[in-house]
């Protein structure tokens, strides 16, 4: 372990700390006798299931020293709580807020797209931390370009879209419109973590990664023209199917890369 490994571990925390006090402060304090209960149970649970799920993947497909060392696993649960947490605060910049639609406004169709949010930076940042590699500068380099892509590409739907994603979710309450979204913030991070998991090569790692990223990419353009021609009170079932459709493609591919892998 090098020396400023603790380093990225502590400021990680404080990280977490300052984005995560505000999440839960604002479950416990805003709008308390309106925001159904069960949409502050999800708030509240859906980044420790996240997290559950990183230290999950970190015991069982981490580097073999990360697995053998409680503190390095701290380190990178800590890494990963600030990503996480940091991702929470930027859905705002993309047109999603959990205080404001879900906590403030009831909208059950933005608790739908946060929780997929959430999850698909989780599938990013942890893709960053399968397989071996020298410390913690690769997971940074690995799940900061899987969550910088995931990022983008949620942008790219929003714009070519003609902006129309957010506005259904947060003005016009279609929770279709969540149910797409929700499912494709979570292929992208299927696909996109996928693309980052495996042995460091420093070599080869911007010319893999676009090989087994751009599905991504096409999803994100096939997602774009859905929502342009889709009405914005979409039917419930048509939208599960094409959600299915995008999980099931990501699957695929991850499946498909694994095994050539």
């Amino acid at each position: 372990m090098s020396d400023w490994e603790p380093l990225v571990g502590l400021v990680s925390a404080v990280v977490a700390m300052i984005t995560w006090v505000p999440w839960y402060g604002d479950i416990l304090l805003v709008n308390r006798l309106i925001a159904p209960r069960s949409y502050r149970l999800v708030l509240g649970l859906a980044p420790f299931a996240c997290l559950l799920f990183l230290w999950f993947c970190l015991e069982r497909s981490a580097a073999k020293a990360v697995r053998e060392s409680g503190f390095y696993i701290l380190i990178y649960m800590a890494l990963g709580a600030a990503a996480l947490g940091v991702t929470a605060q930027l859905l705002v910049f993309l047109g999603v807020s959990a205080r404001d639609d879900v906590l403030e406004r009831r909208n059950g169709a933005a608790l739908i797209a946060v929780a997929g949010a959430l999850l698909g930076a989780t599938l990013c940042f942890t893709g960053g931390n399968i397989g071996e590699g020298p410390g913690v500068e690769v997971v940074l380099i690995s799940a900061g370009t899987a969550l910088c892509a995931w990022f983008v590409l949620w942008y790219v739907v929003e714009m070519f879209s003609g902006r129309v994603v957010a506005e259904r979710i947060t003005v016009d309450r279609d929770t279709g419109s969540g149910v797409r979204l929700a499912a494709l913030l979570v292929a992208d991070g299927v696909i996109l973590g996928a693309a980052v998991a495996g042995d460091w090569m420093p070599d080869r790692f911007l010319h893999d990664f676009a090989i087994s990223a751009w599905p991504a990419l096409a999803l994100a353009v096939l997602a774009a023209l859905v929502e342009r021609f889709s009405s914005s009170r979409s039917s419930i079932i048509r939208s599960v199917l094409i959600a299915l459709g995008y999980l099931l493609v990501a699957a695929v591919w991850a499946l498909h890369r694994g095994i050539r892998a």
